[in-house]
């Protein structure tokens, strides 16, 4: 029998939801106050009071197995009397709601009392909504006694008009599954440990584990952990699949590897949730009905649109998305989202599982999922989650909404003094003491107060007024994330006050974000962490969580070594107090190498300024080099005009380009389009005041200069000498600029393929290699 699985908020929202979207600021709870909001209600009942309670109910239901979760916000005791009770925030007059106020709230509510009653053979009990007030934190309880049979007859009207679409999931499950069981690799033969890998990424599922992958370019990441993962599907091991990604590219590569087993048949629906902003039809990003027709009666014409829709298509991809929205009139974004539900694949960025504000609390407000979490790139996630739990905020921000404010509101005015002045003594302190910045290992709690107080006064200025204020929003969204963010605070995190050319920045600035990333993966029941460049592999598998019984594979690079030519130049320095001397030997080096054969190359530096700085002596000494830049900034138009001249390879195009940036990963330029890669340092974050935190945090083992400096710059490194050989059938070579990589530090850390490698002392080598290399074709 199929299992249907859907949350106790999803099945209340999507068969009770209606009208429009509507974003605008109408009484606008922000996620912080309603937190804690619910943390003030539970907390005020004492010990007879138990918060955030899991349920689960599983019954048949016209031969469809149907499993409800969700969480209770709080079951309390009362003289032996259980009642069960749902908490909203509102900044309403609580005199003004009754019991017919929201019927979605309710609604959960009586759904939790059913599945109560039946675990515990009860045929009554009391629910209850509180209702509280986060501007004058008075509380409004409106409790009610049900009988089990009404609990049961509203869960089964639920239920009844779920039905539908329960026959129409167990029908594609159904198709699917039939489908997958007669999938195979839809190569004729595995490349080499290729097929290992998809045994452990299978294994890890099975198991309810997390593997680990090290695969070089060339091992095929993609379709070795989404065959076995569609595979473990098919045998109902899961109900999901998200693959995680940072890059657009790469989303673009896991739909045409899905496209590709569709070839044999397979059924299986996969969507592409695209951002916001990158998707939006409108002009700008405002969902509003009042402006924007997709956001208009969106609730009111999803569902019968779906029917057709899923009755249409099985590929939501960016491209069939927009198609669909705008035949039905629907905002592309709430569409993807809608869509996540029906499909057995969902593509997305990170955020999407690990930002705490745009996570997708329909499937993990819960403790634990079946979910399969394959984890793309993954040596990126840290980074990225170091930005997504950390919030810095600026004292401009507070002297420009100072003057726009004027009059129009006292409290919010003084309000914005009193932090102005907050600002002002940091100021103070840091010319007192001749420092830049000052490091505090507290959550500043008397500016949080602040911020608190100040968020009250602009949400009822906001609720009242009418007039548009952008400035306004801008500022509360600010003030809203800072207070999110620091939530979190703890031990891995770090106060930073800076004195910067526009005034004082402070920043929540989360070092160590190991724990919370681990704390998303749990959600899962399985997560697979796979990249090109994991190295070293025992520094990700602290990050990410390893545990006893974990599969780890570390794969070789199926590309013959004769291919490429590596060259490590020794006698070089690039560090940052040796750049002006050492340049004209550099561009030296670059010149010898671009000219042992007609083609294109790229030129990687650690930053800008050092790449501008090539630039100008390269283009002074030897003008008819064909060389183009990366310029900063540059639009998506722009970085496709410049991969575009690597289409010729004619004539001789060197491309200098910046570590790390948009052409150091995931860009595909195969065949002959780039024949050699050189790379100007070791990649190494410039030296600042985040890193030695991260340093000093992470110094367990005297590891702290490595995991904060080391391995973030070497990783940045295989990344780009990973862009010239792509396919079996490239060839290219290699060039590595920095005498500190002739040290045990730096060649502890080279992956396996990148032996033989070949030292070299001055330019002229290169001339003689590179000549044996090509003329060896």
């Amino acid at each position: 029998m199929k299992k249907i699985k859907i949350s106790v908020r999803n099945l209340v929202e999507f068969i009770m939801k209606k009208g429009s979207i509507d974003n605008r600021f109408v009484g606008n709870i922000k996620a912080i106050e309603g937190i804690r909001g619910h943390q003030k209600v539970q907390k005020s009942y004492g010990g007879e009071y138990t918060s955030e309670v899991s349920i689960k109910h599983t019954f048949t239901f016209d031969e469809v197995e149907i499993e409800v979760e969700g969480r209770m916000d709080g079951l309390l005791i009362e003289n032996s009397k259980v009642i069960i009770d749902e908490i909203k925030t509102t900044t309403k007059d609580l005199l003004l709601i009754d019991e017919d106020s929201n019927p979605l709230h309710w609604a959960q509510v009586k759904c939790y009392g059913y599945m109560y009653c039946i675990h515990n053979d009860l045929h009554k009990i009391d629910l209850q909504v509180t209702y509280y007030n986060i501007e004058n934190k008075s509380t409004r309880i409106l409790r009610k006694k049900f009988q089990l049979s009404e609990l049961e007859e509203f869960f089964f009207k639920l239920v009844n008009e779920y039905k539908l679409w329960a026959n129409m999931e167990k029908q594609w499950m159904e198709i699917r599954n039939d489908s997958i069981k007669k999938l195979k690799f839809p190569f004729e033969r595995y490349r080499s440990g290729q097929r290992e890998f998809a045994v452990r990424v299978y294994k890890s599922i099975v198991d309810s584990r997390k593997c680990f992958a090290m695969a070089p370019t060339g091992t095929g990441k993609t379709i070795s952990t989404l065959f076995p993962a569609i595979k473990a599907m098919g045998e109902e091991k899961t109900s999901k699949i998200f693959y995680l990604t940072a890059k657009t590219i790469t989303r673009e590569v896991v739909n045409e590897t899905i496209r590709l087993m569709k070839k044999q048949n397979l059924n299986l629906r996969s969507v592409t949730i695209t951002a916001k902003e990158k998707i939006c039809k409108m002009e700008e990003v405002n969902c509003n009905p009042d402006y924007c027709p997709y956001a208009n009666g969106y609730y009111d014409k999803i569902n019968n649109a779906l029917k057709q829709i899923l009755s249409k298509y099985n590929d939501f991809s960016r491209k069939n998305i927009d198609e669909i929205s705008e035949a039905y009139k629907l905002c592309p974004f709430e569409l993807c989202l809608d869509l996540t539900m029906f499909s057995d694949v969902i593509i997305c960025d990170y955020n999407y599982i690990f930002d705490p504000r745009v996570y997708l609390k329909r499937y993990f407000d819960v403790k634990k999922t079946d979910f399969i979490f394959l984890v793309d790139e993954a040596h990126n996630l840290l980074d990225r989650s170091r930005n997504m739990y950390s919030a810095e905020i600026n004292q401009q921000i507070f002297i420009k909404m100072k003057k726009i404010i004027g009059k129009k509101d006292k409290r919010i005015l003084n309000t914005i003094k009193e932090i102005e002045k907050y600002f002002t003594d940091k100021s103070k302190v840091l010319n007192l003491i001749k420092e830049k910045h000052i490091i505090e290992e507290e959550l500043p709690k008397s500016l949080i107060e602040l911020f608190n107080i100040l968020m009250k006064f602009m949400d009822e200025y906001l609720s009242r007024t009418n007039e548009e204020n952008s400035e306004l929003l801008d500022l509360y969204f600010e003030v809203n994330k800072f207070l999110s963010i620091s939530t979190f605070y703890n031990d891995n995190y770090r106060t930073i006050y800076s004195d910067e050319l526009i005034g004082i920045n402070v920043k929540l600035f989360c070092a160590n974000p190991s724990d919370l990333i681990i704390e998303k993966m749990n959600k899962s029941k399985s997560t697979t962490i796979f990249s090109a460049t994991l190295t070293p592999l025992s520094y990700y598998k602290d990050i990410y969580g390893s545990e006893d019984g974990d599969f780890v594979i570390n794969l070789k690079s199926p590309f013959d070594v004769k291919n490429r030519l590596i060259m490590i130049g020794e006698d070089i320095s690039t560090k940052y107090n040796k750049r002006e001397d050492t340049v004209e030997d550099l561009v030296e080096y670059i010149k010898v190498c671009v000219e042992s054969k007609i083609g294109n190359y790229m030129v990687f530096f650690p930053s800008y300024k050092y790449m501008e700085l090539a630039y100008e002596k390269i283009r002074d000494k030897y003008e008819e080099l064909n060389v183009i830049i990366q310029e900063n900034n540059m639009s998506e138009e722009e970085k496709e005009e410049f991969l575009n001249l690597f289409n010729d390879n004619k004539e001789t195009h060197v491309g200098f380009c910046v570590l790390g940036g948009h052409f150091s990963e995931g860009i595909d330029l195969t065949e002959d389009k780039l024949i050699g890669v050189i790379v100007v340092g070791v990649g190494m974050p410039q030296i600042n005041i985040e890193r030695d935190i991260i340093k000093d945090q992470l110094n367990e083992n005297n590891k702290g200069f490595d995991y904060a400096y080391v391995y973030p710059g070497m990783t940045k490194v295989l990344q780009a000498v990973g862009r010239c050989i792509r396919t079996s059938n490239d060839r290219g070579v290699i060039l590595l600029l920095d005498n500190r990589y002739s040290s045990y530090r730096y060649k502890s850390l080279f992956p396996q393929e990148w032996n033989p490698y070949v030292r070299i002392k001055k330019p002229n080598d290169i001339k003689n290699l590179c000549k044996r290399f090509w003329d060896n074709e």
